[in-house]
């Protein structure tokens, strides 16, 4: 056994579009096709399981033998794939003890054969989200995200400065004067200096987030980033098209949003070590770091192929910032 049974890791991701996460339900409103939201706080978010099934899907592309592979099933050659169910072959992963995406990311056949995931995924916030002003873009967060990554240790003590209170309608940014506009809301800036002191910017700053970002940061209080994200999110309209003539399938207009391109999310991920657990009565032998590399290379993905809905509309693309594989 080791001592070393898990690991957590920070990421910080940067939409490089839209992003679509459906909620699968329509509203009557502003929009039909709504996207996910945190119940407690009405903020846009990444589900868990939308990053999981996307990330399990990549690593598996990643090694083309994974998948997809023929099984020769009673004279028969049907396919199965390590990415998940949704093939012929019943029993869908192959389950080998080398197997980069069935060790990493589990797997259950019907012979009652199976093994746990080796990571937990988070649902991914918002930390800086872009909004238009009259001095060009700035990227708000709250009082409460700030106070939360210090508590949290994921930034020292001395890594904001907050000059405002929560029970205010006011901003602290060190761009801009006198007010500013956030959309079409007109607020107070209460402190004309950066919520980020420069330690808090150089941690950021080592995590890749860019200083474009980081010298336009807009604090404001908790109470009301909800209100400013919801009112800034990107609206597009579209009609379904009539793929056999190629033409407007009249009556069939839709809008959905999206949270914009520009933002910046963060989550955590957890890895456990497999060679802690067993399969076949015996322990896996593979190690943490490995497990890691796997997700890793999956996340890399995240780039060019994106996650969610609508990305053969131009959506879903992004890149996860600090990643260590390549380096």
């Amino acid at each position: 056994m080791t001592d070393r049974p898990y690991q957590t890791q920070l990421y910080y991701m940067f939409t490089l579009e839209p992003l679509h996460i459906g909620s699968k339900e329509m509203a009557l409103g502003r929009v039909d096709n709504t996207i996910v939201r945190d119940a407690g706080t009405g903020l846009p978010k990444i589900p868990a399981t939308g990053l999981s099934g996307a990330v399990r899907s990549y690593t598996a592309m990643h090694y083309p033998k994974k998948f997809m592979f023929p099984v020769n099933l009673d004279g028969q050659v049907v396919y199965g794939s390590c990415a998940g169910r949704g093939t012929d072959y019943v029993e869908g992963t192959c389950g080998e003890k080398d197997c980069p995406v069935c060790m990493t990311y589990g797997f259950s056949n019907p012979d009652d054969r199976a093994f746990n995931s080796m990571v937990q995924f988070q649902d991914s916030n918002i930390l800086f989200y872009p909004v238009s002003t009259m001095i060009g873009p700035v990227w708000i967060t709250s009082l409460g995200n700030l106070r939360t990554f210090v508590e949290s240790d994921f930034l020292p003590k001395n890594g904001i400065d907050l000059k405002i209170t929560e029970n205010s309608y006011e901003i602290q940014t060190e761009i801009g004067s006198g007010k500013l506009n956030m959309g079409w809301v007109l607020l107070d800036v209460a402190a004309r200096t950066s919520p980020l002191t420069e330690a808090g910017k150089a941690v950021f700053r080592s995590a890749g987030i860019s200083d474009e970002v980081l010298n336009r940061v807009v604090a404001v209080p908790s109470a009301l980033l909800g209100q400013l994200v919801n009112n800034n999110l990107e609206v597009r309209t579209s009609n379904a098209i009539d793929h056999i003539t190629g033409t407007v399938i009249q009556g069939a207009l839709f809008s959905y949003e999206a949270i914009p391109r520009g933002t910046v999310l963060w989550t955590q991920i957890t890895y456990k070590n497999p060679s802690n657990f067993l399969l076949d009565k015996k322990p896996v032998d593979k190690g943490l770091d490995w497990v890691k590399q796997q997700v890793e290379l999956g996340l890399s993905y995240l780039d060019p192929m994106g996650v969610g809905g609508m990305t053969s509309r131009g959506m879903g693309r992004m890149k996860v910032l600090n990643l260590e594989v390549g380096k």
